[in-house]
């Protein structure tokens, strides 16, 4: 009697609290993202590097790579939600390598209201393609789910014709000339006449130097596109910002 009044309450909580979320990163607190996890992880008192999307002090404009010329030539800005660390680091790993792209709709309002308090208004979105070879793999391109979920959210047509013809190993290890010189010539746009002419917001999941964003604004830039903006969900932090382990 005792275990069937635990499963009726459990089924009665769920049918009264339908609509109360848990915290999409701690799974604890309520959400969509709780106070707490704001604050760890989306960091909204620090500034984003307008080169790389890095998370920086509210004051610069620059990261120190950045302002020494380090950074991407052909975006016009990249902005990052939150740091790539603890639970929004986990929240993607879930997407991504636990084939959990639904997860993405509990994020869906926050961050594309965030999104568009950052960037300017623009035609519409691409995704950072993915190779079809990696596509079959893993089943879905999150990139592309991110895409979506803005479209669904702000209204923003997503604009095709970009394709990833050549597969590239882990840039995992690499430094951003040698990231570049892996993706040269990864990307291609197949249908120009999508691109000239038009302000794009160039959606992935994670940047760390923007060397795979500034690949795909390379050919976006070669067909005339106008205003790209990258948007990421988390990026990393300034080494500054990055506590001592001494």
């Amino acid at each position: 009697m005792k275990r069937f009044w635990k499963e009726a309450t459990k089924i009665t909580r769920a049918l009264w609290y339908a609509d109360e979320r848990a915290c999409a990163f701690c799974g604890v607190e309520r959400g969509p993202i709780c106070p707490s996890c704001t604050i760890n992880y989306l960091h909204p008192e620090l500034g984003r590097c307008r080169g790389c999307g890095k998370l920086i002090m509210s004051e610069d404009i620059l990261c120190l790579d950045c302002g020494a010329g380090k950074g991407p030539k052909q975006l016009d800005r990249i902005v990052a939600w939150g740091h790539y660390s603890g639970g929004l680091r986990e929240f993607i790993h879930a997407v991504k390598f636990k084939a959990q792209p639904r997860r993405l709709l509990e994020i869906a309002r926050p961050f594309s209201n965030w999104a568009i308090n950052q960037l300017p208004p623009v035609e519409g979105v691409v995704a950072v393609p993915m190779h079809a070879a990696r596509l079959m793999e893993r089943g879905f391109n999150q990139a592309e789910v991110i895409a979506s979920m803005l479209h669904w959210e702000l209204g923003l047509p997503i604009i095709p014709g970009v394709e990833r013809i050549e597969p590239t190993s882990s840039q995992v290890l690499l430094s951003r000339q040698e990231r570049l010189l892996n993706l040269k010539g990864a990307f291609i746009v197949r249908k120009p006449g999508n691109i000239k002419g038009q302000n794009m917001w160039l959606v992935d999941d994670v940047t760390t130097t923007g060397a795979t964003l500034e690949a795909v604004a390379e050919v976006l830039r070669e067909s005339g596109a106008h205003e790209i903006y990258g948007l990421c969900l988390a990026a990393g932090l300034e080494k500054k910002l990055v506590p001592s382990c001494e």
